[in-house]
């Protein structure tokens, strides 16, 4: 019964039988030394998940000391002490349905490469919670930096019995001459070897050299990596109409990895961890409260708005929105109705992960490339005795749970357009209407009205000169500020992560992480060589890009973010706003705090997508 309650929940996903052991496991082998399984749980969740017992009893099998443990889980998400495997265990935490902080996959990808590569008989074994989408994007990240293209299992032992019956079968068939004379012995010889071991190997077609590699472009190794990972970790399709889903599925998740080749290819940005090579001194013991050169200040973008198309929602789908807010608003965050009118102002909320928590990420990762003195170096590869800094230890990062305890991402500001120019209609040539949406920055003044508004109140926008976060000194008149406050937009770090969250009134519609500086002509305005002649850009999401966009999401027709360079006059006095404290949002005044995935859940249910309301729910409230 427990079993099937496990197939159950793996859904699609692959699943790895031992006769020998009698273990059904939701655990794939993605390469011989690659494998991913879901979390090894206790207790209540041992009954839907892997059995804690029994993924070690497996991997202690098959594997004795030969296994290291990645394990993807915040603390406050799923822990279990390192000593379950022996004390091999690694964890480098990010929330579930997010894409990670950039510089968290080099650290993973170097450190299972110098775990890997100590002996043939070593694998790695990666985890998160359901060992799919931040499993699959770090085990791609590693795949990616290896010197060879990755290749499917070769050994018998690492495939199920039904995987390896068909691969023998393809191999039959593939074997038989096409010339109807060819010599009997030599085709029964063709399809069978009698004397096939159990670590036997596959063809070894399936493995391109080095030389091969070498031709092939790191867009092309990317593309093969996602699909090696879809091949083997999500089930076969059971007909030709059937599509198979993607392993690694958030879009947001493979837009990060796109970012990751282009940095081990050498085409990334050249600013982007541009700090200067560092070493522990007497008095500098740890790596945050080192001081760190940089050749340049880091550059800046503002982003001045952000655009979101949509078809005009049905009048039941209005309705279940309006629904959807009142509930939010009865059980969590308001005491009065919501309003007809003010709940379907669409916003965004713009965060990104703790600075200290990143910034420690990339000096860790500045510190370990290998030949760091050059301008990139290795980034796949860890320099030797580079894994403690002073006092510090790498391993060690994230033991005390101080980065992962908490919510590890914070917003920091928000983007609406409240009153009656939140959105123009259009027309499409088929009659269809369209809303278009032009989102610009509220100030936090004008954001708690705006959110008393989407709470059921009424309140009339006056625009004041402490409302709008710019400089003093930028404020030269009443005249200036009004004219400035939708020519203005947020700053941002172009080298740093960005959540884009969006909703109508209350209820989450999706959101999408990037990066600005990847979108942006190169080099920043300040660099050598000389700037580029336009220091704008615009980037256009279509929804199928977007993450969670179901429900109402599913409205979206595309999201087109407008960003520009600032001058480097500019980055010394415009700073990014700073909405949350250091408190965590989590204990920040109610009134201020964002919704919950409540309303998504309400949407999703009531318009038959059940199957995306549990990842909807989960991600609006992350």
């Amino acid at each position: 019964m427990a079993d099937y309650i496990r197939r159950i929940v793996s859904g699609n996903k692959a699943r790895f039988k031992d006769g020998k052991l009698n273990l059904d496991l939701d655990l794939v082998y993605v390469t011989d030394q690659v494998i991913i399984m879901g979390f090894p749980a206790v207790g209540i969740e041992g009954l839907y998940r892997n059995r804690r017992e029994d993924a070690k009893k497996f991997l202690d099998h098959r594997h004795g000391k030969n296994y290291w443990v990645f394990n993807f889980c915040p603390v406050k998400e799923n822990f279990y002490p390192a000593d379950t495997f022996d004390g091999r265990v690694s964890r480098y935490p990010f929330p579930d349905h997010h894409a990670p902080p950039l510089a968290i996959m080099p650290l993973v990808a170097r450190e299972m490469r110098i775990w890997i590569d100590g002996s043939s008989e070593r694998v790695a074994v990666l985890h998160c919670k359901a060992g799919k989408g931040r499993s699959g994007t770090m085990a791609c990240a590693y795949l990616l930096s290896c010197d060879e293209l990755a290749s499917p299992p070769r050994l018998e032992r690492n495939y199920s019995r039904r995987e390896w019956a068909k691969i023998r079968a393809d191999e039959t068939i593939n074997a038989i001459p096409d010339s109807e004379y060819s010599s009997p012995d030599r085709l029964s010889r063709a399809v069978l070897d009698e004397e096939t071991s159990i670590d036997s190997p596959v063809l070894e077609s399936v493995s391109p050299g080095p030389d091969q590699r070498q031709e092939k472009s790191y867009a092309d190794a990317l593309e093969h990596v996602l699909n090696l990972h879809t091949s083997r970790r999500m089930k076969p399709s059971t007909s030709d109409s059937d599509k198979v889903k993607q392993g690694v599925s958030i879009p947001s998740q493979r837009r990060f990895l796109y970012y990751w080749s282009l940095l081990l290819s050498r085409e990334a940005p050249s600013h982007l961890w541009a700090t200067e090579l560092f070493d522990p001194s007497p008095t500098q013991d740890a790596i945050l409260s080192m001081p760190v050169s940089q050749k340049r200040s880091r550059p800046k973008v503002r982003l001045t708005e952000i655009k979101i198309r949509m078809k005009e929602i049905s009048n039941m789908r209005a309705n279940l929105v309006r629904a959807a807010n009142v509930v939010i608003n009865k059980t969590n965050i308001s005491k009065s109705t919501a309003q007809t009118d003010n709940n379907t102002h669409v916003w965004v909320s713009l965060a990104r992960y703790d600075d200290d928590f990143v910034e420690t990420l990339e000096r860790w990762e500045r510190y370990t490339r290998m030949d760091s003195g050059s301008d990139q170096g290795y980034m796949g590869r860890r320099e030797p005795g580079k894994d403690h800094f002073g006092k510090e230890s790498l391993g060690k990062l994230f033991v005390d749970g101080r980065w992962d305890s908490k919510k590890m991402v914070r917003s920091f500001a928000r983007m609406g357009a409240p009153g009656e120019q939140s959105f123009v209609k259009e027309y499409t040539e088929e009659g269809g209407k369209i809303k278009t949406y032009l989102l610009h920055p509220l100030s936090e003044t004008i954001w708690r009205d705006f959110r008393q508004e989407l709470e059921g109140g009424e309140k009339e926008y006056t625009v004041k000169p402490e409302d709008i976060d710019i400089p003093a000194s930028e404020a030269n008149s009443m005249y200036d500020i009004t004219q400035n406050v939708k020519e203005k937009g947020v700053v941002l770090d172009a080298g740093r992560e960005v959540r884009v969250k969006l909703y109508m009134g209350q209820v989450f519609m999706g959101w999408l992480w990037f990066i600005p500086t990847f979108h942006m002509p190169q080099p920043p305005p300040y660099s050598d060589p000389p700037q580029p002649s336009n220091i704008s850009s615009k980037f256009v999401l279509q929804r199928k890009e977007l993450d969670f966009a179901l429900g109402i999401g599913s409205s979206i027709i595309d999201v087109e973010i407008s960003l520009e360079w600032l001058k480097e006059t500019e980055v010394e006095t415009v700073q990014p706003p700073a909405r949350v404290n250091t408190e965590d949002e989590e204990t920040a005044p109610e009134k201020v705090k964002e919704p919950a995935g409540i309303g998504a859940m309400i949407e999703a249910m009531a318009t038959g997508d059940v199957a995306g309301v549990v990842e909807a729910t989960q991600a609006a409230e992350d």
